[in-house]
C-alpha cells in the first residue's frame, strides 16, 4: 500500500472511533408573546442557544393556563408562567421550578395600568367596588396583583364584580361597556389609551416589593435534574441576550425579532421600547410577595420555601 494511501487509511479509522459530538439538547419553548422574552428572541435569532448547545424551537402560547399542563406533559420543556400560576400548580403536585427569571418590578413607567371607561367615573382602587373589572385571567398575575393592589387601598376585593378577559379584547370591552375597567399592559395597554376608550386609574404593580419578579422560564424539576448543563446553558445564553437587546446599537434587530415572535406588525413592534425590566437571575426573594399573596387569596394552602423552587 502507498504510503498517502495508508496515512488516508488510517485517518479514515481515526474518524471512524472518535466519540460522536455530543447532541444539542432539545427544548420547545413556550412563551406568552410580550416583551418579557426578549432575551429568548433574541438568543435564538443571534444564534446564542446553539452556541451553548441548545437545539430550541419557539412555540406560542394563547394563554398561560396551558404551559404547566405542556411542561407535564413533556410537550415543552421550558415554559414561561407567571410565578401564581407555577405555585398554584406545583400545590396539585406538578412539581415545577424556576429556570431563569424573565422581568422583575418595578414595570416599566407607561407599560402597564388599570383603565377605567370615562363614563365609569372611576378614580381609583377604592372606586372599584361594586363595577366590573377585567384582569386576563384568574389566578394569573394581574389578577392577584389589581386584587392586592385594591386590598392596599383599604377596599375589600371581594366585593369587586372581577371578569375574565384576554388583553385583545379589553378594548371592545371597555367600548362597549362590558367592563368599567381593565388590568392592561402594553402593547394593549398604549392602543386603548391612543384610541381614548378609557382613562389610566393607576397601576396596581406598586402595591408590590421591587424585585418582585413578573414572569419567569420554568421546567419541571425531573428535566433539570436530567439536564442541568442544559439549564446552565439557557440561563447563560439569556444574559448575553440581555447585554446585546439592551444596547441601543442593536435596537432595529432587537426590535425586529420582537415583531417575528410575538406576530405583531413591524410598525407596532417598532413602537415597543426595549424592556429595562429585564432580570435572567432569578433570586428567592422575588418570590416572597407571590407566595404570601396567593396564600391570603386562598389561591394556595401550603408555604412553600422560596430556595427549593430555583432550580440549581
Amino acid at each position: 500500500m502507498h504510503r498517502r494511501s495508508m496515512i488516508l487509511a488510517a485517518a479514515l479509522v481515526t474518524v471512524a472511533l472518535a466519540p460522536p459530538a455530543s447532541a444539542a439538547t432539545k427544548i420547545n419553548l413556550l412563551y406568552i408573546p410580550g416583551g418579557d422574552f426578549v432575551p429568548a428572541f433574541v438568543a435564538k435569532d443571534r444564534g446564542l442557544f446553539d452556541k451553548h448547545g441548545l437545539d430550541v424551537d419557539m412555540s406560542i402560547a394563547q394563554n398561560g393556563s396551558v404551559i404547566a399542563a405542556a411542561l407535564a406533559s413533556d410537550s415543552a420543556q421550558i415554559g414561561t408562567p407567571t410565578p401564581p400560576v407555577l405555585l398554584q400548580a406545583n400545590e396539585q403536585g406538578l412539581d415545577m421550578v424556576i429556570v431563569a427569571g424573565a422581568t422583575v418590578l418595578p414595570f416599566p413607567a407607561g407599560a402597564s395600568g388599570v383603565i377605567a371607561r370615562p363614563e365609569s367615573g372611576l378614580k381609583g382602587p377604592k372606586d372599584l367596588v361594586g363595577h366590573k373589572v377585567g384582569v386576563p385571567g384568574f389566578g394569573g398575575s394581574f389578577d392577584v396583583m389589581t386584587r392586592n393592589w385594591v386590598k392596599a387601598a383599604g377596599v375589600d376585593y371581594k366585593k369587586v364584580d372581577w371578569i375574565e378577559l384576554q388583553f385583545p379584547q379589553m378594548g371592545d370591552a371597555l367600548k362597549g361597556g362590558l367592563a368599567d375597567a381593565v388590568a392592561a399592559v402594553n402593547p394593549f395597554y398604549a392602543r386603548i389609551l391612543d384610541a381614548k376608550l378609557g382613562t389610566d386609574i393607576g397601576n396596581p404593580w406598586t402595591s408590590a416589593p421591587n424585585g418582585t419578579m413578573i414572569v419567569l422560564y420554568s421546567a419541571t424539576r425531573a428535566w433539570t435534574q436530567k439536564n442541568p448543563e442544559a439549564v446552565k446553558g439557557f440561563r447563560a445564553a439569556l444574559v448575553e441576550a440581555k447585554a446585546y437587546a439592551i444596547d441601543p446599537a442593536n435596537a432595529a434587530a432587537v426590535h425586529d425579532s420582537i415583531a417575528k415572535w410575538t406576530k405583531l406588525p413591524p410598525q407596532a413592534a417598532a413602537s415597543i421600547a426595549i424592556p429595562d425590566d429585564l432580570e435572567p437571575q432569578a433570586k428567592t426573594e422575588g418570590l416572597t410577595f407571590w407566595i404570601t399573596a396567593a396564600r391570603e387569596q386562598g389561591l394556595i394552602k401550603g408555604n412553600p420555601d422560596p430556595k427549593t423552587l430555583i432550580a440549581p
